[in-house]
C-alpha cells in the first residue's frame, strides 16, 4: 500500500510539472478528468504583475497642489511573514480600487459612479490621510493608477474623479 501511495504521488508531481509547458498542456490536459492537475495561474491569471495606485491632488485657494500618493505598499520586511497588521487594509483598497472600476465600466451614466461605495470608501480615506488645516474651500481630486513592477515602472491612469468638497 506504501509503495502505491510513493508512486501515485510522484507520477502526480511529474504531471503537474510537465503540465506547466504551455505545449504539453493540451496533450496532458485530455487525461485530466478531475481537473487536479495545478495551473501557475491557479490565485490569479496574470499574478504579481499589476498593483494599484491610489493618488489624489489638493485645490485649496484656487491653487492646485502636485499629487500626493496614499501608500498601499511598504518595503518588505522578514517580520511582515508573521506579524503585518496592514495587510487586511492593502487587501481592501486594492479591492476597493478594483471594484470601482469594474462598477465604472458597467454603469452608462459615469456619474452615478459618485454614489459608489466604492468611490465614497476612496472619499473616506483620502478625508482621514490628509491634514489639511480647516479651509472651507479645500477640494480634492483623486486617481486610480496601475503598474506594473516597482515605483520606477511605468504608471497607467485608470479613473480620474471630479473634485469634491471635504469637509
Amino acid at each position: 500500500m506504501f509503495y502505491i501511495v510513493v508512486i501515485t504521488l510522484a507520477v502526480f508531481l511529474i504531471a503537474s510539472v510537465i503540465y506547466q509547458i504551455t505545449s504539453l498542456k493540451p496533450k496532458i490536459g485530455k487525461y485530466d478528468k478531475l481537473g487536479i492537475l495545478p495551473n501557475y495561474s491557479f490565485f490569479a491569471p496574470k499574478p504579481l504583475t499589476r498593483d494599484y495606485r491610489l493618488a489624489y491632488k489638493v485645490i485649496a485657494d484656487e491653487e492646485q497642489q502636485e499629487w500626493i500618493e496614499i501608500p498601499f505598499y511598504n518595503k518588505f520586511s522578514i517580520l511582515q511573514t508573521v506579524w503585518n497588521p496592514r495587510k487586511y487594509y492593502n487587501k481592501g483598497m486594492i479591492d476597493t480600487c478594483n471594484f470601482m472600476i469594474k462598477e465604472f465600466e458597467a454603469v452608462d451614466n459615469k456619474r452615478f459612479i459618485q454614489v459608489s461605495m466604492h468611490y465614497i470608501n476612496i472619499l473616506l480615506t483620502i478625508a482621514m490621510f490628509h491634514k489639511a488645516p480647516e479651509k472651507n474651500n479645500t477640494k480634492i481630486r483623486f486617481a486610480v493608477l496601475t503598474s506594473e513592477g516597482n515605483r520606477s515602472a511605468s504608471i497607467e491612469t485608470v479613473l480620474f474623479a471630479s473634485y469634491h468638497q471635504i469637509i
